[in-house]
């Protein structure tokens, strides 16, 4: 089988990229071709090819679309691919959509969160959005709210495959005192919110991540002698890892979160998360169970959860045994046969058509 996908992929890092290479890991029959904005020289996987797509910085987006669909058109015809699995639906579920009318073959388009809680909301994007829903054969949602943000027309079409968890290096290395976040610094993170929270705070804290807040953010803690925040820029997958194996707890304080696999990973590790009560979150953190759930935009509040972890080893104890044991229905491998009965389901499909 091969397959065409357009997708973020290495080198950049974030939760796409992360769900794409697991199952491409998982799935090694299968010959995968990803269209992606940056080419990746370290890719290590034999039935990978990936295809850097040109485009233009400030227009990212649409000059992704056009060179994209000129791309795979070209890969379609030469290596005769049979089903064209996009991930996002702007510009990457855009680009299969024009390439399954184009050639008649079989699309499937994951929704991973922003694209359903943002991009479908937007004055503009929801035109591209629902292009891409729209012709598609079957919709693959990361949560069961982000299914349920969608038209009922399209839920027929829609099923919820959760994301898994990378078991060898997410496990539990001890607690060494300290607060951990992990995301883009982005209004949508809220990591705002964990700034205004955690500023009087005598405890140690660590951000991972960049993004147009992060200049901000970092005069702020010059600005006020914030010494115990430290803001440790992009880092890769395993360099992250081995931060949440040492925090004493992860906080998740974002606006809105289509999942939320960062607080899984948390839990993964044995440590308690605190979430705010949006989206996705609200499936994987229970409170009081695994972590605390803080209301949104509220910093008083996540203050005071963060304040009660601090305070309260036994409690940090308690919520990371539990996590451990709820992170273990999350699994890549369950994942990635999940997708792979789709396919194989689509193509009898439209060999019989």
């Amino acid at each position: 089988m091969k397959v065409l996908m357009p997708t973020i992929y290495y080198p950049y890092v974030g939760g796409i990229t992360i769900h794409v290479e697991n199952l491409v890991r998982h799935l090694k029959d299968i010959e995968f071709h990803i269209l992606t904005y940056d080419s990746y020289e370290e890719n290590e996987y034999k039935n990978v090819i990936i295809h850097e797509v040109p485009h233009l910085k400030k227009f990212r987006g649409i000059s992704y679309l056009i060179n994209a669909y000129k791309i795979g058109k070209d890969i379609i015809k030469k290596e005769n691919i049979d089903l064209i699995h996009s991930h996002y639906a702007f510009p990457q579920g855009c680009v299969g959509a024009l390439l399954k009318n184009k050639f008649s073959i079989p699309h499937v388009l994951t929704l991973h969160g922003s694209d359903t809680l943002i991009l479908k909301n937007s004055s503009k994007g929801k035109y591209f959005f629902k292009y891409a829903v729209k012709n598609s054969d079957k919709i693959i949602c990361v949560s069961k709210y982000i299914k349920n943000q969608l038209d009922e027309n399209l839920k027929n079409k829609a099923v919820v495959i959760y994301n898994g968890v990378n078991k060898e290096l997410l496990y539990n290395e001890g607690d060494f005192n300290f607060g951990l976040f992990v995301g883009a610094f982005v209004p949508q993170k809220g990591v705002d919110i964990l700034i205004e929270a955690i500023k009087d705070i005598d405890f140690n804290f660590k951000l991972v991540g960049d993004g147009i807040l992060y200049k901000k953010i970092e005069n702020f803690i010059v600005e006020n002698n914030l010494n115990h925040i430290e803001l440790l820029g992009k880092k890769s997958f395993n360099e992250t890892a081995s931060f949440m194996r040492k925090c004493s707890f992860l906080v998740v304080p974002s606006r809105s979160e289509g999942f939320g696999m960062v607080a899984v990973e948390g839990m993964a590790c044995s440590k308690p998360v605190i979430a705010t009560k949006v989206g996705g979150l609200k499936e994987i953190v229970i409170d009081e169970y695994n972590g605390l759930l803080i209301e949104k935009n509220n910093p008083d509040d996540l203050k005071q959860k963060i304040l009660e972890l601090i305070n309260n080893e036994d409690l940090r104890k308690t919520l990371g045994k539990n996590g451990k044991e709820f992170s273990k229905k999350f699994s890549w491998k369950k994942c990635a046969e999940s997708v792979r009965k789709i396919y194989e389901k689509l193509l009898n499909m439209n060999n019989k058509i």
